[in-house]
């Protein structure tokens, strides 16, 4: 069979020219920002890190974390045999490595039974991790870190509204905003879960890269650290003015409209901060070597990103329902801010401003130009 050479951060690796094994490099993001998420906290830790990678494909994320990432023992785990047999010729002449060919759910509940638990956790699977991550609970370790991936894009993104609600406990947004909305579903279904066990989460980096959600989430034990008006929902006026809605908090009333039948709802999601900017700089000090350059570009972005807010709007979408151009990003946030409201850049998408700002004081953006 036919083999094709890759080669990826530190990592050269070979696959075969297989439907069933592939090299995905729009994926490299996550990776890249893996290996440095570990290299911050094997620092914080002053000590190399136990891991669990559940969905190791065909090895390379493995390869990676091996070669650039400070671990003492990794438990690797696929359940496609093909992609196992790939997985076991790059990786198991490691004494760092422990293999598995089992399914993921299966192997989570023994390792729970046998009291194993690990510092980084690492969930890729294919579409939602939603059937994974209520195991997840009984491996992780006080203060470890779970980084978990999404890749459910027409769910997320409010094209299945129904699949959402069954992945996710969440009714998501059909939109340009809606990548945003989708990571923020995300992050609250997990914290859910968490929550339901007894634990909760931070958020240290969360993003859309264009292809996929991540998120990497600190884990507590117990749910007094939580604040609960971190949680609640996005509701969309009818005249597209977005708000956040909090837990306890009355729901926006305006007497001219129904909120129940006039008001687009998407959540329950989460409202608090996407990102640890303490965690974000120790990951870009981490990032040494020439090939983390776009790694430390989008780092830096999200540090200048005001994540707190959850609120994010499409320039071009107001300007389409105005008939006007598109004004610049930059020019946006610095008008805003000229206003006295807080505003920035969205990593996810150029053209999008967040913002405290309501929508009356955004349209006043384009009654200053022609």
């Amino acid at each position: 069979m036919a083999v094709q050479v890759y080669r990826e951060g530190a990592a050269e690796f070979h696959l075969p020219q297989s439907a069933h094994v592939f090299y995905n490099p729009r994926a490299r993001l996550g990776r890249d920002l893996g290996v440095l998420a570990m290299r911050a906290e094997a620092e914080r830790l002053e000590r190399p890190l136990e891991v669990l990678e559940l969905m190791a494909g065909a090895g390379l994320r493995t390869k990676r974390y091996l070669l650039e990432a400070p671990v003492q023992h990794i438990v690797v785990n696929d359940a496609n045999y093909t992609s196992f047999e790939v997985l076991r010729a790059h990786v198991s002449d490691d004494p760092r490595v422990e293999l598995h060919n089992e399914l993921a759910q299966r192997l989570l509940c023994r390792f729970y039974l046998e009291d194993r638990r690990f510092d980084w956790v690492d969930l890729d699977p294919f579409g939602t991790p939603a059937p994974y991550v209520p195991y997840l609970t009984g491996v992780v370790r006080w203060e470890g870190l779970l980084y978990i991936t999404a890749t459910d894009a027409p769910v997320l993104c409010g094209a299945q509204r129904g699949e959402a609600l069954k992945s996710y406990d969440a009714v998501s947004a059909y939109g340009r905003e809606c990548h945003e909305v989708g990571l923020r579903i995300l992050i609250g279904f997990v914290q859910r879960r968490l929550i339901q066990a007894n634990m909760h989460g931070q958020p240290l980096l969360s993003f859309f890269d264009g292809y996929c959600w991540r998120t990497l989430m600190r884990v507590f034990k117990g749910t007094r650290g939580f604040n609960v008006e971190q949680m609640g929902f996005i509701a969309q006026m009818p005249e597209g003015e977005y708000r956040a809605t909090m837990a306890g908090v009355p729901a926006p009333v305006n007497h001219e409209y129904h909120p129940s039948t006039t008001v687009r709802w998407a959540g329950p999601l989460w409202l608090g901060p996407l990102h640890d900017h303490a965690f974000l700089s120790a990951m870009s000090r981490a990032a040494r070597e020439d090939y983390f350059d776009t790694a430390r570009k989008f780092l830096s972005k999200l540090n200048r990103e005001l994540d707190e807010l959850p609120i994010v709007y499409s320039l071009p979408v107001i300007a389409d329902r105005l008939n006007r151009s598109v004004p610049s990003t930059r020019e946006a946030v610095r008008f805003l801010r000229a206003q006295g409201y807080r505003a920035s850049h969205v990593h996810h998408c150029g053209s999008a401003i967040r913002t405290d700002a309501p929508l009356k004081v955004i349209l006043r953006l384009w009654e200053r130009s022609p």
